[in-house]
Parts: C-alpha cells; sequence; structure tokens
C-alpha cells in the first residue's frame, strides 16, 4: 500500500484545500514509515511461547496468588505476583479453558501504590500478551485485586495499524480476583 501518487498524475496548483490534505498524507505517509520497520521485524520474528507447565509453577510459587472466572466461556484467571524493589510487581497471568487446557500465558508488570499489601492499596497493572495489552487498574491487598480492565488490541495489518493509531480501539471492563478463589480454579472440574 502507497500513498504516493502514481506517475502520470498531473497537478494544478495547489489550493488551501488540496495543501491540507496533502499534509494529512504526508502525516499518514510518515506515520506509516515509523510503523513499517517494526512490522516487518515483529512479522519476521517468531519466537515459540513459554512452556505452559513452567509458567504454572512459577505463578503457583509466587507469594500472591489470585483467580476468577471470566464470563467468557467460562475460562479460568489465574494471576500470581511478587513484589519487586520501590513498590514494583511482577509475575504472570495464564487463561484456561473450562477443561483446564492453558489458553494465553502474559508477563506481568506493575506497581502498587503503598510498600505492603496488609492494607488495601491501588494497583496498576500491566499484562502482555500476543496480540494485546491488558492493563489492570484498581484497590488490590493481599486477598484480592479488582477494578478497571482495559483491553488494547495489537493490530497485525499495516493499515489496522495505521487507523488504530488515529482512533484507538480500546475496550473497558471490569475484574475481580480473589486469593480464596486459587483453588478452586486449580483443581479440575470432576470427570463425568
Amino acid at each position: 500500500m502507497t500513498f504516493l501518487p502514481s506517475r502520470g498524475a498531473v497537478f494544478s496548483a495547489p489550493t488551501r484545500k488540496a495543501r491540507s490534505r496533502r499534509a494529512v498524507v504526508n502525516v499518514l505517509a510518515a506515520t506509516v514509515l515509523a510503523i513499517a520497520p517494526g512490522i516487518s521485524l515483529a512479522a519476521s520474528a517468531h519466537v515459540a511461547g513459554p512452556d505452559p507447565q513452567a509458567v504454572y509453577n512459577r505463578m503457583a510459587a509466587e507469594p500472591l496468588r489470585y483467580a476468577g472466572l471470566s464470563s467468557h466461556q467460562n475460562n479460568r484467571i489465574l494471576l500470581g505476583l511478587h513484589q519487586t524493589a520501590n513498590g514494583g510487581l511482577e509475575g504472570e497471568m495464564m487463561r484456561l479453558d473450562s477443561a483446564m487446557r492453558p489458553l494465553v500465558t502474559g508477563h506481568v508488570t506493575g506497581h502498587i501504590s503503598t510498600p505492603d499489601m496488609i492494607q488495601t492499596s491501588r494497583c496498576t497493572l500491566s499484562v502482555a500478551l500476543p496480540h494485546r495489552t491488558l492493563t489492570l487498574d484498581g484497590p488490590c491487598s493481599a486477598t484480592q485485586i479488582s477494578g478497571a480492565l482495559t483491553n488494547r488490541p495489537h493490530p497485525t495489518q499495516l493499515w489496522s495499524q495505521v487507523s488504530r493509531f488515529i482512533s484507538p480501539d480500546t475496550s473497558v471492563s471490569q475484574y475481580w480476583l480473589t486469593n480464596a478463589a486459587w483453588q478452586a480454579a486449580t483443581t479440575p472440574p470432576p470427570t463425568p
């Protein structure tokens, strides 16, 4: 896809409206050129995902573990975190289907407003998934984490990236995960 005119195009003296359109086209072209190198690198670099069992083992060993059920097809959401220096949080997130098969895993980074998890604080977390970034923002403690969940897709097509740059496609919903739900979410369903 190109924004440049064809070779046989004839142009008259530009009017104010034409200059404005040309400026918009130049901005779009500059945006495409700025984004395009990242696309070719991302498309050519195929990295195998992390081993789901290893991710689960790391999450199960984390001091802060939360879980809950997703409204989408009864999926299970698992979140394992530990505190880092200066109020940072780090860990892993995993979504399982109703049969306990891993669907997606992602690395979690963020921060907490107070240095300890004894009292309720404010947590802001970012979950890097293959085709989207989730931002979790709200109250948290050692027993629960909840708040607003913002979903920002990573478009794969070049034109989608340009249109998302101009008008971001973001959805916002709510989440509520608890420490007490970890056991239920990690227990396989009974076999019929």
